[in-house]
């Protein structure tokens, strides 16, 4: 028997409140966010205290957490290359192993925080997970998630400096792998705010979709940094945030550039997971009871090869 598309978040919300031995999260000891605030400085730093910190974190605190890590990537005084695959990094480890509401407030949080300048990065590197050929979903299931995580991203998006061109960032983003991209856009547009929003996104999309970003960029008055994605995608392959800091002789400046910019005031952000930075590479630790589905798909299963959704 088939369940509805609702209920079968609900039901990944709730596995993922439950650890790997399927022990409840009341009986998890979580870090006190006063604990995992003096870890983001080594998070940025070191992939490992990243793990370690994602793997502690409540769900109530990961939406936040993704916020400031974003943030303290800002602060890197690194190249913009190194720059833009940390941001990447990040955002990717902070979604994959998050479900239902909260991996879309997590998407949400990404694209309202970071810069606007290395959206066109992150992206790019988004859309390839987010493909619906590559999640193995149908038009319909697609559609469905497309239309949950851009919801949530105009709400978060509506509290920054420029929402219309994060709003098309996002857009864009899920846009480039859909199918049925002609019966989908128009989906996506309907659910941004005003009529002008809707005109002045429609008029950016197509180049988007195509990873032309100058004209979002000059809407936004951001500077264009000349990354390179064959650069970016080096890092992301070859290189840590922790052994590229080291190898710059950057990781005490960034200590002190982290802690020293760092306030204590709650914000919007949070987050997820380990860091496994390949397209198919599943978490080290997966959400929800052990051998359980974390697909959307409807019944909760796995498509038919078991992929999940979200194949990171």
């Amino acid at each position: 028997m088939k369940h509805g598309y609702a209920g079968v978040w609900l039901v990944a919300v709730a596995a993922t409140l439950l650890s790997v031995t399927g022990v409840s999260s009341a009986e998890q000891v979580f870090l006190k966010r006063s604990d995992w605030l003096r870890k983001i400085g080594p998070s940025v730093e070191q992939e490992s205290v990243l793990s370690e910190t994602l793997a502690q974190l409540s769900p109530e605190d990961r939406v936040e957490f993704t916020g400031r890590l974003l943030k303290a990537i800002a602060r890197m005084p690194v190249s913009p290359d190194a720059k833009a695959a940390a941001f990447v990094k990040a955002a990717v480890a902070c979604i994959r192993d998050t479900s239902g509401e909260l991996k879309n407030r997590v998407i949400a949080e990404v694209f309202a925080v970071v810069p606007v300048e290395f959206l066109p990065t992150v992206t790019d590197e988004l859309a390839k997970r987010f493909n619906q050929e590559h999640n193995k979903l149908s038009d319909a299931d697609y559609e469905a998630i497309a239309i949950a995580a851009v919801t949530a991203a105009v709400a978060r998006n509506a509290l920054t400096d420029e929402p219309s061109v994060r709003n098309a960032f996002v857009l864009a983003a899920f846009l480039r792998g859909a199918k049925n991209r002609e019966a989908l856009e128009p989906k996506l547009l309907a659910l941004l705010p005003d009529a002008r929003m809707r005109e002045l996104v429609a008029s950016w999309l197509k180049p988007a979709i195509e990873g032309n970003y100058e004209a979002l960029l000059a809407a936004a008055a951001a500077e264009d940094l000349g990354v390179s994605n064959e650069i970016v995608i080096k890092l992301l392959g070859n290189a840590t945030i922790d052994r590229l800091l080291a190898q710059m002789g950057m990781a005490n400046a960034l200590r002190d550039v982290v802690d020293a910019g760092f306030e204590m005031s709650p914000s919007a952000g949070g987050s997820s997971v380990p860091v496994d930075f390949g397209i198919n590479r599943l978490p080290r630790r997966p959400s929800g009871y052990q051998n359980q589905s974390k697909s959307i798909r409807a019944g909760g299963s796995d498509a038919s090869d078991g992929t999940p959704w979200y194949r990171f």
